[in-house]
């Protein structure tokens, strides 16, 4: 069983529940990410090599979109928009056409806010984040998924923030903002996250 504490943190002006996982299995956390590749479909000799740290985020990527349910989806597809500068290089092949739920995966790419109401999934890249605060307000109860890789960026208002730790890549995820922007995140997700704020 997981043990937990949990504390209250600000946003703006809304009060919300942080809940912090002290520990957890790692072989739990094995499984889950063996499940991911799975799903992407790498092929053997792929699996053999080393991930690199963006390859591993393209499978939580997949993840992310298929453990979120949206309000509506316009002809059943997800339009991922990386804005910024692109991180992932040729990883993010593996997203491109791929179906999560039924729902057909697009990448697309966009330095410009204006483009990012169309989008279902946002990641905002490192290159943009000092633009955060503006592009959390943009968005603000839209039924889009935002998502980045920056300490501290939950608790500014993005739903699921990635990072690396003890090697690994693990996420937090804000709860109260995707209620917000009408989303639900699947229990199934949040049972994997180090950081739940609510």
């Amino acid at each position: 069983m997981l043990e937990k504490q949990e504390e209250t943190v600000f946003y703006g002006s809304r009060r919300i529940r942080k809940r912090s996982f002290i520990r957890y299995f790692p072989i739990l956390s094995l499984c889950w990410c063996w499940c991911w590749f799975l799903f992407l479909g790498y092929s053997p000799l792929t699996q053999a090599e080393q991930p690199s740290e963006y390859r591993l985020k393209v499978a939580f990527l997949y993840n992310f979109s298929a453990y979120t349910e949206w309000p509506s989806l316009p002809d059943q597809v997800l339009n991922l928009c990386i804005y910024g500068e692109d991180p992932f290089g040729e990883n993010l092949q593996h997203l491109q056409h791929k179906k999560a739920n039924e729902h057909e995966i697009l990448v697309r790419h966009t330095r410009n806010t204006e483009d990012l109401p169309g989008c279902q999934i946002v990641f905002i890249t490192r290159s943009s984040i000092d633009n955060l605060s503006d592009i959390i307000k943009q968005l603000d109860e839209m039924p889009i998924l935002t998502i980045a890789d920056t300490p501290g960026a939950s608790q500014q208002g993005v739903i699921l923030n990635m990072a690396i730790k003890e090697g690994k890549v693990t996420f937090e995820a804000n709860v109260a903002i995707a209620k917000r922007n009408r989303l639900k995140l699947s229990s199934q997700l949040l049972r994997f996250a180090t950081e739940v704020y609510q």
